[in-house]
Order: structure tokens, then C-alpha cells, then sequence
């Protein structure tokens, strides 16, 4: 009897012990693979918010390449992986992601074993593109989520007009741009890690 007491004992300890920093992260990801899940299911484009897809994909940056294959099940390699910023590669892409009610392709870039950038590239009709309301949707949904407006930026240059918004969240910058020309019109959102330099080193 007092063996089974003590026994009992050792297990209530055992599940009162702190997560470790490790765990809770893990955990984490497990929580945020289930909202994308949701967030990506058929049906959801009309109802899922930007928290649940922004919050993954900024918690993925500079994580082990693994982590972005264990975290979501949708993600398929890039057979010819494109070049990307600082010597990265698109190595891979999940398909029919919803900022809201916007659908995009999103390419992960790694570098050095570590996912280093996220590119969501809008598949919009090109009328939706043209009359900005895609662009407008997706900045009131990430304006949502940071509850506050991002920093804008423009650049005309002969028959094409460049817009810009970004937002600094904590160490990550979030960016959307809008490229309009006479024959193309295209929207693509880009998470990547905020540098942030050391006042001594400058």
C-alpha cells in the first residue's frame, strides 16, 4: 500500500514539473499547425484571420528546416528551387494559403539549414489586382492582427507604380507590395527576421 502511495506520489511531482523552454515551443507549434490547418481547410477562405497563418510563419523564421516540414503537413518540395535573398533557395511551397479572404502561394527560403524568409505571392484575378481591393483586404487583415497601420512607401517609374506597407512586429518585419504596370499586376507578402545591430558596432 504505502509502495502504490508513493508511487502515486512521484507521478504528481513528475506532472507538476515546469515545462522546459524546448517544450512550451514545441508546444506551440503543435497549437499553430492546427490553427494553419483550419486557416487552409476548403471553406475557410471567408473566415480565417490573419493571427492564425502570421503567427506560424513568424515563429518558423530561423527555425531548422525540419520544424517547417513537421508543422505543416501541406508543404511540398520545390522541384528547381528559385534563388533568393542572400544566397537562400525556395526549397518550399505551400499552396492556398488565406490572409483573410486573399489566397496566396507561400515559398519558404532556407539558408544554412534554417528557413530565413517566407514569400506569399497573391493568386488574385488580375481585376482584383488592378482595382487594389486584394491589396486593401490584406492590409486591413495583417492591420487587424498588429492592431495598429504599417509604414508605407511608393515608387513610380515610368508605366509602373510600386506600393509598400510594413510593419516592425517585435523581431519581425512583415511587408506587403503592390507592383501595377501596363501589363502585369502582381501582390506578394514577405516575413523575414528583423536585424537588429548593436548601437557599439556602428
Amino acid at each position: 500500500m504505502n509502495t502504490m502511495i508513493e508511487l502515486a506520489t512521484r507521478v504528481g511531482r513528475a506532472k507538476m514539473r515546469p515545462l522546459s523552454w524546448r517544450s512550451l515551443r514545441s508546444l506551440k507549434f503543435v497549437l499553430l499547425s492546427g490553427l494553419m490547418l483550419l486557416a487552409t481547410a476548403p471553406g475557410a477562405a471567408q473566415t480565417s484571420r490573419c493571427v492564425d497563418v502570421c503567427a506560424l510563419y513568424s515563429e518558423l523564421l530561423m527555425s531548422p528546416e525540419r520544424t517547417l516540414i513537421g508543422s505543416i503537413r501541406s508543404v511540398e518540395r520545390v522541384a528547381k528551387p528559385a534563388l533568393g535573398p542572400r544566397n537562400t533557395r525556395g526549397r518550399w511551397i505551400q499552396r492556398e494559403v488565406y490572409l483573410g479572404s486573399e489566397a496566396f502561394h507561400a515559398t519558404f527560403y532556407v539558408g544554412a539549414g534554417l528557413v530565413q524568409r517566407i514569400e506569399l505571392v497573391s493568386t488574385a484575378p488580375e481585376d482584383a489586382c488592378r482595382n487594389r481591393s486584394s491589396w486593401a483586404n490584406v492590409l486591413e487583415v495583417i492591420g487587424v492582427w498588429q492592431d495598429k497601420d504599417g509604414v508605407t512607401g511608393s515608387l513610380e517609374a515610368r508605366d509602373t507604380l510600386q506600393q509598400s506597407m510594413h510593419w516592425a512586429i517585435e523581431n519581425v518585419d512583415v511587408s506587403v507590395y503592390l507592383s501595377l504596370a501596363a501589363e502585369t499586376c502582381s501582390m506578394k507578402v514577405a516575413f523575414r527576421k528583423r536585424e537588429v545591430k548593436d548601437a557599439a558596432t556602428l
